[in-house]
């Protein structure tokens, strides 16, 4: 009778255990599961916020369309530079420069260290004054300077075909340097006349240059 009592209570006890255990199970598994649950709703959350970043990205950006009613900025046009037409023409190996007004006539280069008037070699011209019309003014003009600027130099045009100065042809500087000098006005003799430059030095030791001399003459 003791036996049979004491064997019911002890499967009491293991069916109550057991059922415990069983409640147990059940509530951990739940709770895991919502756990789990709890876990993963972050995450699916942060997959729609990268999701809704790539689209702002990669929507294209609006180009504006051009104003119709914008007036466009005109380009200006080039200016024309004006040319100015020279001719010229060989007078026994010289050329000479002509311009609507104005005609140069080059006669050359040299230096003396004479102490009175001297032709310097070669530097001459020849001219026929008949091809010359309508002339306003005549002028003979050249660098000239005196070595170290000591003392004076002297220069003039000298009709070597008539044997006398071109009067008022004289000029004279005391530059060390080429200092365009320029003569009072001057007359050519008619007809064909070979011009040379004589110069001369006051210092015998420090010579008298002349150089890109020329006849200008002026049109009327």
């Amino acid at each position: 009778m003791d036996q049979s009592l004491l064997s019911k209570i002890l499967i009491k006890i293991g069916i109550a255990i057991a059922v415990i255990v069983a409640l147990d199970l059940v509530f951990i598994n739940y709770w895991v599961l919502k756990q789990s649950q709890r876990d993963k709703e972050p995450q699916s959350q942060r997959t729609v916020v990268v999701n809704v970043d790539k689209n702002i990205k990669s929507s294209p950006t609006p180009i504006p369309e051009p104003d119709a009613s914008a007036t466009p900025t005109p380009t200006p046009a080039p200016t024309a530079v004006p040319t100015q037409t020279t001719t010229t023409q060989t007078v026994v190996r010289q050329t000479v420069v002509q311009t609507p007004q104005q005609i140069f006539i080059p006669i050359g280069d040299g230096s003396t260290t004479s102490s009175s008037y001297a032709n310097l070699p070669g530097v001459q011209v020849t001219l026929d004054s008949s091809k010359y019309s309508n002339i306003a003014s005549i002028y003979f003009e050249a660098n000239l300077s005196v070595t170290g600027g000591n003392g004076m130099a002297y220069a003039q045009l000298y009709n070597s075909t008539q044997n006398h100065p071109v009067w008022f042809s004289q000029i004279s500087t005391n530059s060390p340097t080429g200092s365009l000098q320029t003569s009072q006005q001057i007359n050519l003799d008619p007809g064909v006349n070979t011009y040379v430059i004589q110069a001369y030095t006051t210092l015998t030791q420090y010579p008298a240059n002349v150089s890109t001399a020329r006849i200008q003459i002026n049109l009327q």
